[in-house]
């Protein structure tokens, strides 16, 4: 859905406008002044796990000469992990990727290794790590003027997205394009189903129903010699201010889905949640929530997530209308039913979602166009962090006491973090 607005080729810091509600439209090609079809367009990757190592794949993969050129990661067997995936990666044509550029030089190790790699010259810097380093990661490279792949969710608490929302202004002067990591946004079919429900085809929407229920999760054992930060950086899916919680991390995708076909977001949460089968593991996160959100006008939304083993999964988004309803579940398709019936399916020229996010982000770039995602993300990533709170404390929390609390997980200084972690939460009792 992106929404863009043509410029002069040779453009880079001017004027920006907003369009709609979920995008910022400014003026920018590449940030060497990099404009024709086929330029070459330099990226860098922060956060060499599967996830970043696959968006890199997908990134390559999405137009002609786009090149790797700089990795970085806390620990050096990922980034050595990351480049033997990427020699094992075919085109759809059977040949192996073209576009992966690393030198050892230029794969950077630590902390601060996102900002050598911002410093690099790259064009556009895919931020994959845990979600509590992305706001540290967005304000550098929104400082040095790259633009951005934000993986989500964009932060683990309200100070983390307060502090990426004030960039706005920022982000808009420098013309930066910032791509959100809510890949089902650039499923044209996904498209098709939310311009249907807004245009009325159900009716008006009642209730909303939004489901992560999966299996289990990985967990890792800690390797000999790992210091007490380095291992709970490795299992950072554990930590309450690392990966947010599965309901931030992961059940974020459908959350931003229903914020999507609302074009809004909720105005208060009240939800419940715990941990019945991880209790013989370490860290401090929740194995299931039920959030029952309300949006403006009274409209309330269900909103299960769950990682147990053995337990039936169910991904995805249902809609009930005053005259029908939209399926969009994992299994069933998508669906309208009533009196404007549709079945709608992938369309022919659909990419993979994961590949379409950047081949419309990169095309948009080459065009001399821009699209900023910003906003959509800190709000699906805040309507998570709602869900989250309101289980932890067993409290009706509105948006606005969201947005201003002053709750803060992540360390203020990350690097004398000495990986002492929060008991886990139990509602109804202080936080320790």
């Amino acid at each position: 859905m992106l929404q863009q607005e043509p410029t002069s080729r040779r453009t880079f810091l001017r004027r920006g406008t907003t369009v709609g509600t979920s995008a910022i439209a400014g003026f920018s090609v590449l940030r060497h002044g990099y404009g024709a079809n086929y330029d070459r367009i330099r990226i860098g990757l922060v956060g060499c796990g599967g996830r970043g190592t696959a968006a890199v794949r997908d990134a390559v993969s999405a137009a002609p000469n786009v090149e790797l050129v700089a990795m970085a990661d806390i620990h050096r067997t990922q980034i050595e992990k990351s480049i033997e995936q990427l020699k094992t990666y075919k085109t759809q044509d059977k040949k192996p990727l073209s576009g992966i550029n690393i030198t050892p030089d230029r794969c950077f190790t630590g902390l601060n290794a996102y900002k050598q790699v911002i410093d690099s010259g790259i064009d556009y810097v895919l931020l994959c790590t845990p979600p509590g380093f992305r706001p540290d990661h967005i304000e550098y490279a929104v400082q040095k003027g790259i633009h951005i792949f934000a993986e989500k969710p964009c932060a683990t608490d309200p100070q983390g997205i307060r502090r990426i929302l004030n960039l706005i202004p920022e982000i808009k002067r420098k013309g930066i394009g910032l791509l959100a990591g809510f890949n089902n946004r650039h499923v044209f079919h996904f498209q098709d189903a939310v311009k249907r429900v807004q245009d009325g085809h159900i009716g008006e929407v009642r209730s909303l129903h939004s489901y992560y229920n999966t299996g289990n999760i990985w967990y890792r054992d800690k390797v000999p010699g790992m210091s007490e930060p380095e291992y709970w950086f490795y299992n950072w899916y554990h930590v309450d201010w690392l990966g947010g919680d599965h309901i931030v991390e992961q059940h974020v995708h459908n959350l931003d889905r229903s914020n999507w076909f609302m074009d809004t977001h909720p105005v208060k949460a009240y939800g419940m949640g715990g941990r019945q089968y991880h209790t013989d593991r370490g860290g401090n996160t929740y194995d299931h929530f039920t959030v029952e959100y309300e949006y403006p006008g009274g409209i309330r939304m269900t909103s299960m997530c769950r990682q147990v083993a053995g337990t039936d999964m169910l991904t995805g988004v249902y809609i009930v209308g005053t005259k029908g309803t939209m399926t969009m579940l994992s299994g069933r398709g998508t669906e309208i039913t009533g009196p404007k019936a549709a079945v709608l399916k992938a369309q022919a020229h659909q990419q993979r979602a994961h590949m379409q996010e950047h081949i419309d982000f990169i095309t948009a770039l080459r065009e001399g166009k821009i699209t900023n995602d910003t906003r959509i993300l800190c709000e699906g990533s805040m309507t998570a962090i709602l869900g989250r709170e309101s289980a932890y404390t067993g409290k009706v929390i509105t948006w606005d006491e969201m947005m201003k609390s002053d709750l803060q997980l992540t360390p203020k200084n990350i690097a004398a973090w000495d990986g002492t972690i929060r008991p886990v939460p139990k509602p109804g009792m202080k936080r320790g």
